[in-house]
C-alpha cells in the first residue's frame, strides 16, 4: 500500500473529500484482494461519491441539492 499521510486534506471540502476518494480506493483494493467482495463493492461506492465531492463540493452542503433522490 501507499502512504497517504502526507496527502491529508486542507481546510476546504474538496480536499478532503479528495482525499476520502484515495483513502477509499485503496481500501477497496485492499478488500478485493482478499476476496471481501461486498466490503469493496461498498468502498468502490464510497470512492465514487467521495470523487463527485471533488469535482462538486456544494453537491454535499447543506444548502446545496442533494444527489440522492428521495423525492419529486
Amino acid at each position: 500500500m501507499t502512504e497517504v499521510s502526507s496527502s491529508r486534506p486542507r481546510s476546504d471540502p474538496a480536499s478532503a473529500a479528495a482525499y476520502i476518494a484515495t483513502i477509499a480506493a485503496e481500501l477497496s483494493r485492499l478488500a478485493e484482494n482478499h476476496g471481501l467482495t461486498t466490503l469493496a463493492y461498498i468502498l468502490e461506492m464510497a470512492r465514487l461519491e467521495a470523487k463527485g465531492l471533488e469535482d462538486d463540493p456544494r453537491a454535499g452542503s447543506e444548502g446545496g441539492s442533494s444527489r440522492r433522490g428521495g423525492g419529486t
